[in-house]
């Protein structure tokens, strides 16, 4: 096979990653009936000052998020021939390669599973092929969820899993609350392109993690993929001026940032902010910077160890070469990349996908408190066909 050495794009087909009044809504089943009439609260036990510093909910940051999620739920969707048409088509095939790697060496048949950022739902096929036994799917892009995920899920090819979907920004909320004990207690956790979104404050990123441990069971995991801070860093200080790019993707920061320099005291390792421009995809988008040591050090506060940590690169060549990888990777790529070098990157997509990074935590807990926690769980619900005003619409919704 040929290879030359995202934000994931809205792409709409399988494995398309995408990357109101804040009010629960309910369908008509008992397990909706809980969540009728309930108002996600913003606030938590996250200390609202800290050492003199303000952690107060930055509305700013938020409307930038919320602008995100319009983007995404404004754009229609593509055909296969449309996609295949796009100057990233081969950056957006090895993204949904580089995530079909990971749920298929983290997830197991029967797992239950939660989507953080699913987006239209196009990863839901890959959690289909895993043979899940309970999905959640969470965004914060109401139209995203409401019209196009639950309409995949319902598809000519229904899944058959049972599913909730949600609408709301999980890096606010307590989705704990508005969640039964038996949708908790998860086996694997996946944010793809979008944590990030969290690290525009400390509030935020906390929420975000304090999600994360909530949901998952003892010796489960949170996978997924997020920006490169450190090859940020580094191209930006090879940078004449503020911004570099191909003609594939322009990244450009601030003069807040002019002498290039990201000391602790001066941004805590939060609201390092760029603009991030992707062709057929995304222009000038706010995001953050995600440095790993603070990101990790916050990630073990609330159990979460860290398993591994690898760029792009060097993630697609340790599975196309690993000795326990290689076999289940090659294929995926096959089916993925195209046989014979079909969809190889060219070198600008080879270069935008060096920006991003996966990553793999496992919540903390013994062997004994693993299989404890699977065999004390309660049964999910039965699959049923879900209807838009089954989704349930939180805090943060846009």
């Amino acid at each position: 096979m040929t290879l030359k050495r995202g934000r994931e794009p809205a792409n709409e087909g399988e494995g398309d990653g995408d990357g109101d009044d804040a009010r629960a809504r309910a369908s008509g089943t008992r397990d909706a009936e809980e969540h009728r009439g309930v108002r996600v609260r913003a606030e938590d036990d996250v200390p609202t000052t800290k050492d003199g510093v303000d952690f107060e909910r930055d509305v700013a940051k938020d409307e930038a998020a919320n602008a995100v999620a319009r983007h995404y739920s404004s754009r229609s969707n593509q055909s296969h021939g449309e996609r295949r048409k796009s100057v990233i088509y081969r950056l957006r095939c090895l993204n949904n390669w580089i995530k079909s790697t990971q749920l298929s060496s983290r997830v197991r048949e029967n797992d239950r599973v939660m989507d953080l950022a699913c987006g239209k739902g196009g990863d839901l096929k890959k959690y289909a092929r895993a043979k899940v036994g309970f999905y959640v799917g969470v965004d914060i892009a109401l139209e995203s969820v409401r019209r196009d995920a639950v309409k995949r899920y319902n598809g000519e090819h229904a899944n058959e899993f049972p599913a909730v979907f949600i609408a709301g920004d999980a890096f606010v909320v307590d989705l704990a609350e508005v969640l039964p004990e038996h949708q908790r207690t998860l086996d694997v956790i996946s944010c793809q392109f979008a944590i990030h979104y969290s690290l525009s404050t400390e509030q935020r990123a906390r929420r975000a993690l304090r999600n994360v441990c909530k949901m998952l069971r003892p010796g489960g995991y949170f996978i997924g993929t997020t920006v490169d801070s450190n090859v940020l860093v580094r191209k930006l200080r090879e940078a004449d001026g503020l911004a570099f790019w191909n003609p594939v993707y322009e990244v450009e920061f601030d003069d807040t940032f002019k002498d290039k320099t990201f000391p602790a005291s001066k941004t805590g390792g939060f609201g390092i902010e760029y603009t991030f421009t992707l062709a057929d995809a995304v222009t000038k988008c706010r995001e953050c910077m995600v440095p790993k040591d603070v990101w990790v050090s916050l990630a073990a506060e609330y159990g979460l160890e860290l398993v591994e940590w690898q760029n792009f690169h060097d993630y697609v060549h340790s599975q196309l070469h690993g000795k326990e990888t290689r076999e289940r990777a090659g294929g995926l790529w096959s089916q993925v990349m195209g046989d014979e070098g079909e969809n190889t990157l060219t070198d600008e997509e080879w270069e935008a996908a060096y920006l991003y990074c996966t990553f793999v935590f496992r919540m903390s807990g013994s062997p004994e408190s693993a299989a404890s926690a699977v065999f004390n769980r309660k049964p999910v619900p039965e699959k049923r066909k879900i209807e838009q005003s089954d989704v349930l619409v939180l805090e943060g919704a846009a």
